[in-house]
């Protein structure tokens, strides 16, 4: 009996469980100290993770096992839906504040951040409706306009929840998408110059949101308070030079970097693993990349395409802006390492993401077959064919 969809990429599947297991075993290194001294368990963080990694793996699963025309179908419960869910952290009782954001809902033994779920939402719905309007989306009022309003209400909302470093992620994967999909550029610029003198007048009306600003620039003029998160992570970074301290040697972990094993895990990678250590790391975050862009670009469906192209680019701005903010480049936004930092939320979501992901490469190897099969092929002789 033919088999109706085609087989999920091997080497996509295999990039992700790989870095998902270099995350526990890393959060296992960088979670050991807080774990026992602050939860009396040197695994209570690991534990977590592990539950976490486990819940996101079966949802990959059932993500990739549904058609992505599932996904095109029911964009609009899914964007409004996780345009909703944003407000559940301002009901009282509910909603809880961490790190001065109040991006959480509490359930007791566990918490969730509506805010992921709102980036697969956002891609799904603007993916969907740039595949319906075609030419359309070219016109400003028909295409534009309905489009940057969506994504302006969703990064509103998670601006007043004070997260305006998951803001900036949404907001650039939104763009990648609205570009890919053919809007036009000098639209998207009237977008910008529009946006700019909000985000300054948010940053700059904010103490804490302008020391964190400012003290990348010279976090020693304040090393023990709005710098010394920066200059803990770059010692750490320095620490680990070329061939890193050894799995579980980090110094850094004992109470001196905070967050070690969410915010600043990629610090405590590069003290553990050295320079060569980061380095085969990074290769692996963009050899996933690259499949997961290039399996998407296959598929004959434009929303397939810029479902794909957005899943992409939220993980790359997401790496850029983590390590980014770690080592000094930019602010510190509070932004997890995909796939690696401690958080369930972003762990599940991003799995998730990437089942869809591997749901279209599904799609592209029953093209690839089938096209084989019209030519007289079996699948692995058609790259032999002269």
């Amino acid at each position: 009996m033919e088999r109706i969809r085609g087989t999920p990429d091997f080497l996509l599947l295999f990039l992700t469980l790989l870095l998902v297991g270099f995350g526990v075993l890393m959060v296992f290194s960088s979670s050991q100290i807080i774990s026992y001294t602050d939860h009396g368990d040197p695994l209570y963080f690991t534990k977590k993770q592990l539950l976490w990694a486990g819940i996101g793996l079966l949802g990959m699963f059932i993500a990739m096992n549904l058609p992505y025309t599932f996904y095109k179908r029911l964009y609009a419960l899914f964007g409004i839906g996780s345009l909703l869910f944003l407000f559940t952290v301002f009901i009282p009782g509910l909603g809880t504040v961490r790190n001065g954001a109040r991006g959480w809902i509490d359930l007791g033994s566990m918490t969730i951040q509506p805010a992921e779920f709102a980036k697969v939402g956002l891609i799904l719905y603007l993916a969907a409706m740039i595949s319906k309007k075609g030419e359309k989306i070219r016109d400003f009022r028909r295409g534009f306009l309905p489009l940057i309003i969506m994504t302006a209400l969703f990064a509103g909302v998670i601006l007043l929840q004070n997260d305006f470093g998951t803001a900036a992620l949404l907001l650039g994967t939104a763009v990648m998408v609205m570009f890919t999909g053919g809007v036009r550029v000098h639209h998207l610029m009237i977008f910008f110059l529009a946006a700019a003198p909000l985000l300054l007048i948010y940053i700059f009306t904010g103490d804490h949101r302008i020391r964190r600003f400012t003290s990348f620039l010279n976090p020693w003029q304040d090393p023990s308070d709005s710098g010394y998160h920066l200059i803990q992570s770059l010692y750490a970074i320095g620490h680990g030079r070329l061939f890193g301290v050894g799995l579980g040697q980090s110094i850094q972990k004992f109470h001196y970097l905070p967050y070690p094993q969410t915010d600043f895990i990629f610090s405590i990678i590069a003290e553990e693993l050295g320079f060569i250590g980061i380095l085969i790391f990074l290769l692996l975050y963009i050899g996933l990349l690259w499949r997961a862009l290039l399996l998407s670009l296959k598929a004959k469906d434009l929303f397939a395409n810029l479902v794909g192209v957005g899943v992409v680019s939220g993980i790359a701005i997401q790496v850029l802006i983590n390590i980014g903010g770690v080592t000094g480049s930019i602010p510190i936004t509070g932004v997890p390492l995909p796939l690696i930092s401690y958080g369930g939320s972003s762990l599940l979501i991003t799995l998730l993401s990437i089942g869809i992901v591997l749901s279209i490469s599904r799609e592209v190897s029953k093209t690839e077959r089938e096209k084989s099969a019209k030519e007289g092929l079996l699948p692995h002789q058609r790259y032999n064919k002269a």
